[in-house]
């Protein structure tokens, strides 16, 4: 590659836009676009997919830089040399090489989450999580044995100046390793961002992300993907229902109308789940709506989890929520998988 790999915990930014013509968009809609892209295994057909959905802001995870599995290419630069935009990468893990990764999943390089704008990127923030369920520097952790990296999950945040308005994008991708509880906190801690955002005067966000929503099925089964008291207490959902229907129905009334500050009170549920207050409060819904229904929605339905026509693990793991923005029309692509694990999701919208 030549260039020297991002760290750990930095965000890198280049622009590829034609400065010198006018930024061609929309004149009434904008474009959102949300894409786990697997570490960009099948870059030239994720890169002729983006051409054809030209969204005019996209938010994209599993971005691989200088990983032999992935070609030891820049998957997030190529892709936004290609489309000619505004590129934002932030480093989660430095992937290390090691004799017990395969092939496929063998490092070399660094992993992260990207933004990617037709417009300007007028700052640029990391959400912190409050917990993280895997230690990915400390060796004797089980997974980091098996998956050697170090770094650890955090959240993008751009403020991008689209048309008419500034609009905040957060590009998340929430622990797998974990259980549904983890992913709460981390959830709440996204809202309590947004909420900071919101109070600076910017009411128009965006929370796009692979939140690993897969607590159900088969996968209630695996210690690994379910690990906390959660895994059987929702039986009949999955957890991207759960997510629907027990945390984003419940609204912060601060934020939300009809407005009633006085009225506050932590998430029940959440309350009952066994968090603490501070969590049950953070994650209190601040305005946002998903397009994408729960219900009807699969992003991920792994083939290594089918039984005949029976899907054991698959779900919305995908997620599009959206603060005063006026939603025209949605899309679901690459539902065949044979780009990415993930399909992606599409919204056009407005304020």
């Amino acid at each position: 590659m030549g260039e020297r790999l991002p760290s750990p915990g930095s965000i890198l930014q280049r622009d590829y836009r034609d400065l010198q013509t006018p930024t061609p968009h929309r004149s009434e809609t904008l474009r959102l676009l949300q894409w786990n892209i697997e570490r960009g295994y099948k870059l030239p057909g994720i890169i002729e997919e983006l051409k054809q959905i030209d969204a005019d802001v996209i938010a994209l995870q599993e971005v691989d830089i200088g990983c032999e599995r992935s070609g030891s290419l820049d998957t997030g630069n190529e892709i936004a040399k290609a489309l000619g935009l505004n590129y934002a990468f932030f480093c989660e893990f430095e992937e290390l090489r090691s004799p017990l990764r395969t092939p496929e999943l063998q490092g070399g390089g660094v992993h992260g989450n990207a933004i990617l704008s037709k417009f300007d990127i007028l700052d640029l923030g990391l959400v912190q999580h409050s917990v993280h369920p895997v230690d990915w520097n400390k060796a004797e952790e089980p997974r980091a044995r098996l998956e050697p990296r170090r770094g650890e999950r955090a959240v993008l945040r751009a403020r991008i100046a689209a048309p008419g308005t500034n609009l905040v994008v957060y590009c998340a991708h929430l622990e797998v390793f974990c259980g549904a509880l983890v992913r709460m906190r981390h959830l709440a801690d996204i809202f309590n961002d947004a909420r900071s955002q919101i109070d600076q005067g910017c009411p128009r966000i965006a929370i796009l992300g692979d939140m690993n929503t897969m607590a159900h099925g088969v996968a209630r089964l695996s210690p690994s993907y379910c690990c906390d008291r959660m895994r059987f207490r929702f039986l009949g959902s999955t957890e991207g229902e759960v997510w629907q229907d027990k945390i984003l129905s419940v609204p912060d009334p601060r934020y939300s109308e009809p407005y009633a500050a006085d009225a506050l009170a932590p998430n029940p549920h959440i309350l009952a789940w066994g968090l603490p207050p501070q969590v049950a409060l953070g994650a209190l819904n601040p305005g946002f709506s998903d397009p994408f229904d729960a219900r009807n929605t699969v992003t991920l339905d792994n083939p290594k989890y089918r039984w005949g026509p029976w899907s054991l693990m698959a779900g919305k793991l995908d997620w599009m929520m959206l603060r005063q923005l006026v939603v025209h029309s949605t899309s679901l692509g690459n539902q065949g998988y044979g780009l990415s694990d993930h399909a992606w999701l599409c919204a056009d919208v407005s304020v």
